[in-house]
């Protein structure tokens, strides 16, 4: 092993010293920085999210119209005095309420069983095979079964 003479020692403790000094203060910023990102991140995943509406009571609906085939269905539920969230909350009601045989249901809320026009509309899809085989792989989710809903709700 080669010796150092004494000039060189002192420039390496010299050097050593700067490091530990400086170089630990950016890296220690840099973790500082890491934890409060990281801490912001967590809070901000929510944000990111749609903000979930209060959740509405279920009204009480009337079943019209209902048709039902091997695979698929439809039904028109009645409410009266519908908002886009009963009839959303409506929707998601009747859907629970689906068997395990289906593929494929349409769920139309309307507030007379004489109106054309629907407040909302949901499609009730099983799982990603059936939402490729309906709807040509429109609807996509996160969780099966999924419900895709349009309420242009034109009177409310």
């Amino acid at each position: 092993m080669p010796t150092i003479n004494p000039e060189q020692a002192a420039r390496r403790r010299k050097t050593n010293s700067k490091i530990l000094k400086f170089g630990c203060l950016p890296l220690a910023a840099i973790f500082v920085l890491v934890l409060v990102l990281a801490a912001i991140g967590d809070s901000s995943k929510d944000d990111d999210k749609p903000a979930k509406e209060a959740a509405v009571d279920a009204p009480a609906y009337t079943v019209a119209n209902k048709r039902e085939k091997t695979k698929t269905g439809s039904v028109d539920l009645v409410v009266p005095d519908a908002t886009v969230d009963t009839a959303k909350a409506a929707i998601e009601d009747y859907a629970q309420s689906i068997g395990d045989g289906f593929q494929d249901y349409a769920i139309t809320v309307v507030r007379s069983d004489a109106d054309k026009v629907y407040v909302c509309s949901g499609r009730w899809i099983r799982d990603e095979q059936a939402a490729e085989l309906y709807t040509g792989g429109k609807l996509k989710a996160d969780s099966w079964p999924a419900i895709d809903m349009n309420c242009p709700d034109p009177k409310g």
